[in-house]
């Protein structure tokens, strides 16, 4: 998000989601160390008064800063000049519109309580991230939305880099013409 934000001409909105992401991550940080170190669930946590309001402290400040980097994709895409490569542009721009809609796809895994689609959530799945290897796992799709924000632009980067155009174009007519 630094670099994106870094090419926002509306400086004063950039140093506003600033503020709010760093209070918001800050404490979604916060109290996921926090329950960590007491050995408890920072997320479904339902075990106890404490955990139930935090868990619901932390979906609020997710929410917020979702909400804020829609407002910023808009302030983004609205904006009519770059210092940067089209195609960059516009895979920034897709990356930032699949990051807010998988970060509510979070929300919506909250508001069910669970992850697994087909089953209740499992114990054991594949190494390292856990994600269900027999139902569905709402978790892949929000990892992977996330993360667009992250491997769209920088596919866009490669590929406007390292990828002589003209040659390519070319290629691709002289493909059609054996179609």
């Amino acid at each position: 998000m630094a670099l994106i934000l870094n090419h926002i001409t509306d400086k004063r909105k950039v140093k506003t989601y600033s503020l709010v992401a760093v209070i918001c991550m800050s404490f979604e940080q916060i109290a996921i160390t926090f329950q960590a170190f007491k050995g408890e669930l920072s997320h479904f946590n339902t075990s106890n008064m404490f955990g139930i309001i935090l868990f619901v402290l932390m979906g609020i400040f997710v929410l917020t800063i979702t909400l804020w980097t829609a407002y910023i994709t808009y302030i983004f895409s609205r904006q009519k000049n770059y210092e940067l490569d089209s195609a960059i542009v516009f895979s920034i721009k897709i990356g930032l519109v699949f990051f807010v809609v998988f970060s509510l796809f979070g929300g919506y895994i909250s508001s069910l309580q669970g992850h697994t689609v087909g089953s209740t959530d499992v114990e054991k799945g594949v190494w390292f991230l856990n994600w269900n290897t027999v139902f569905g796992d709402l978790r892949v799709a929000h990892f992977f939305g996330i993360h667009s924000l992250q491997v769209i632009p920088l596919f866009a980067i490669i590929v406007t880099k390292y990828i002589d155009r003209p040659k390519s174009i070319l290629a691709i007519k002289r493909f059609h013409l054996y179609i």
